[in-house]
């Protein structure tokens, strides 16, 4: 996905997003049922690297279709609702795939057999998903384009990024690392602190991303009002705090109370972000500079975990003095996390300019 948003970010502007997306689509239909029907694990391996190449055809053009259909008044409240959306999909789709697999393996299937059928269900939502996008999405007139034209015949128009894209460019890569720093870490956290079993994990995971979906809605409408730093900076800088204090807890209560105003927080800053991208990003170039972002992030998120676990295992079992505060080792990660992420908050509020 890191390789090739750009290029297909790119591709997505000289030709159209939609039919970029369909293409992804299609491509996360047949590759999920190779994916099912893998031999051994080499071949599991060679397809989901071609099926991570058609995730990124069906997602990347999205947003930048999301934003050529959305006015430039309810951007915010166009993102937030489907970034809501995808939060419920997401905390929905492993429950639903374990249920399948359950039902696959008591009805008879082989431990691996039962783990191959979601991999078949997983193609049957894409083919409903490239069957609701062929049907009902309509571009734009001003980003459809010839539908003769030849792929070896577009070439990518030179782009001057601005100022404030390039800083926006460079806290998606912060962002990516703080992101990484945190997902891995969070398990290991709820099972050295409380002693928490993985399902009783995934439950706390599952509850506290529900609470804030609703705030992402919300978010987004306000931020089409009042402005996009407003909720930047609300969310963002609230968000790190309850990460802070989120080793400080006593129990898993206090943990899932403090879990739940940072989901709220996140989903305060998203929308309002996603919108800031579309407000300084030339229409003509959106697919590509978007492309860029997705890049800048995964790169980002690909260091951040390699770098956490390591801090976490230095000083997971240490108290370390703070500013003459004793401060516990494991959440060193969560403290460096949060130092990260405000950091971006601040170069945004200070260096990005929009209309």
């Amino acid at each position: 996905m890191a390789l090739l948003s750009p290029k297909l970010g790119s591709l997505s502007d000289r030709i159209g997003r939609k039919k970029i997306i369909v293409w992804g689509l299609f491509g996360d239909v047949v590759l999920g049922i190779l994916t099912g029907l893998a031999p051994d694990w080499i071949w599991l391996l060679l397809i989901r690297v071609l099926n991570g190449a058609g995730t990124a055809a069906a997602m990347l053009p999205s947003e930048a279709l999301l934003i050529d259909l959305a006015s430039e008044h309810r951007r915010g409240e166009a993102s937030g609702f489907v970034l809501g959306m995808g939060m419920i999909g997401r905390s929905v789709g492993p429950a639903f795939g374990g249920f399948i697999q359950w039902t696959a393996q008591s009805a008879g299937l082989s431990i691996v057999d039962s783990y191959r059928v979601p991999y078949f269900a997983d193609s049957l939502l894409a083919l409903l998903a490239l069957a609701l996008v062929a049907w009902k999405i309509r571009e734009p007139r001003h980003v459809v384009k010839d539908p003769e034209i030849h792929l070896a015949n577009t070439k990518p128009v030179n782009i001057k990024l601005s100022p404030s894209v390039k800083v926006l460019l460079f806290t998606s890569f912060v962002s990516g690392i703080g992101v990484g720093f945190i997902a891995p870490i969070s398990v290991l956290f709820y099972n050295d602190k409380f002693g928490i079993e993985p399902i009783e994990i995934g439950s706390v995971i599952t509850l506290t991303g529900f609470v804030g979906i609703g705030a992402s809605w919300l978010a987004g409408r306000i931020s089409d009002k009042i402005g996009r730093k407003p909720m930047i900076a609300l969310g963002g800088i609230g968000a790190r705090i309850s990460t802070i204090v989120l080793p400080l807890t006593y129990d898993i209560n206090q943990a899932v109370i403090v879990m739940s105003l940072r989901s709220i927080g996140f989903n305060l800053l998203m929308p309002a972000s996603r919108a800031l991208r579309a407000d300084i990003v030339p229409a003509e170039s959106r697919g590509r500079i978007f492309g860029m972002f997705t890049t800048a992030f995964t790169a980002g998120n690909i260091a951040g975990p390699i770098v956490a676990t390591w801090l976490y295992d230095i000083y997971r079992f240490e108290t370390v003095n703070i500013l003459g505060f004793p401060f516990p080792g494991y959440g060193i990660s969560f403290l460096i996390y949060s130092i990260i992420g405000i950091t971006s908050v601040i170069l945004i509020l200070a260096f990005v300019r929009h209309r």
